[in-house]
Order: C-alpha cells, then sequence, then structure tokens
C-alpha cells in the first residue's frame, strides 16, 4: 500500500508525525482517493484540482508523489478552513 508523504503537524510547540494513505493507486495505475468522512464531502473538488494539475502528464511514481503532496495540503487546507487540523480529522475517522 503506497503512503502518503509524511507530515509534521505543530501543537503547542511539538510535533506530531505520521503517515496517511489518502492517496494511492491501484494495479491498473489508477490513482485512487480515501478522505477523511469530514473531507469525503469535497472530493469532486480534489479530483477536479488533481486534474487539471496532472492532464496530460504519465502516471509515473514521481507524478503520484507530487499529486500525494498536493492532496495532503489540500486536506490541510480543507481541514483548516473548518476549524480543525487534519490530525483531529483522521482521528474522527478511527481507522488512520
Amino acid at each position: 500500500m503506497a503512503l502518503l508523504s509524511e507530515a509534521k503537524l505543530g501543537a503547542g510547540g511539538h510535533e506530531t508525525r505520521y503517515f496517511v494513505d489518502i492517496l494511492t493507486q491501484n494495479s491498473a495505475g489508477n490513482w485512487v482517493l480515501c478522505l477523511p468522512t469530514r473531507l469525503s464531502a469535497f472530493q469532486d473538488e480534489l479530483e477536479l484540482l488533481l486534474g487539471r494539475a496532472f492532464a496530460g502528464r504519465p502516471r509515473c511514481q514521481e507524478n503520484l508523489e507530487l499529486a500525494q503532496q498536493l492532496t495532503l495540503n489540500w486536506c490541510i487546507s480543507k481541514c483548516k478552513k473548518q476549524g480543525i487540523t487534519l490530525e483531529e480529522c483522521l482521528r474522527e475517522d478511527g481507522s488512520r
């Protein structure tokens, strides 16, 4: 299973390090999103962003890693707009 880039989120002067698999690649080479529940309502928006950013680009490992980082940044931004951290959002799901 592919892992999203390592994220460093700080609160109270310390960092929490963890991995999330929000964007993976299946055996057919297609990207698969698995967003936290709170963000799943916005999945179309993220898919559109990824589609625009990677249109006409090959599905290579380097582009997957870039897409994963873009996805992580998007998730952090969406959570911030909702007044929570990504870590809190993931903890709500309990599966990450």
